[in-house]
């Protein structure tokens, strides 16, 4: 017997998102039921190093490349590269020549949630209170 604890398979088409959300946002924690989040993105200047204390970050590079530091490893990624980085390591990345597009994936879910609260966040404390509540920590 398979139980889907009321989740139903769907289909996210180009340019579309999860409903209630943007485009480029094609799982949710609730549309997962908790499994993962993943999340279209272009990434230029990424985001200062940081450790996420509750899911594990992964990407699969679509288009452009990726320069990923990843505790004292320095790596790059191009198209059709997949990334993993771990929880509980300190981690940053940026596009290397030009945009990068990837498809980030977090498990368990609930990264979507954190992106959404910190946008809306309209200052440095905000944005630390954000971080705190979603277990990111800023290195």
């Amino acid at each position: 017997m398979v139980e889907n604890y009321g989740v139903q398979g769907y289909v996210v088409g180009p340019g579309e998102g999860v409903l209630g959300h943007g485009p480029g946002v094609m799982a949710t924690r609730v549309s997962t039921s908790g499994a993962l989040s993943v999340i279209e993105l272009e990434v230029r200047d990424g985001p200062p190093w940081h450790v996420h204390t509750r899911e594990e970050e992964s990407f699969y590079v679509l288009d452009g490349s990726l320069r990923v530091h990843c505790g004292d490893d320095i790596f790059e990624a191009g198209p059709r590269s997949f990334v993993f980085l771990p929880r509980g390591i300190p981690h940053r990345f940026d596009a290397v020549d030009g945009p990068a597009t990837v498809l980030l994936i977090a498990a368990p879910g609930g990264l979507d949630e954190y992106f959404d609260e910190l946008h809306q966040a309209a200052d440095p404390t905000s944005r630390a209170a954000v971080q705190q509540k979603y277990g990111i920590q800023r290195r």
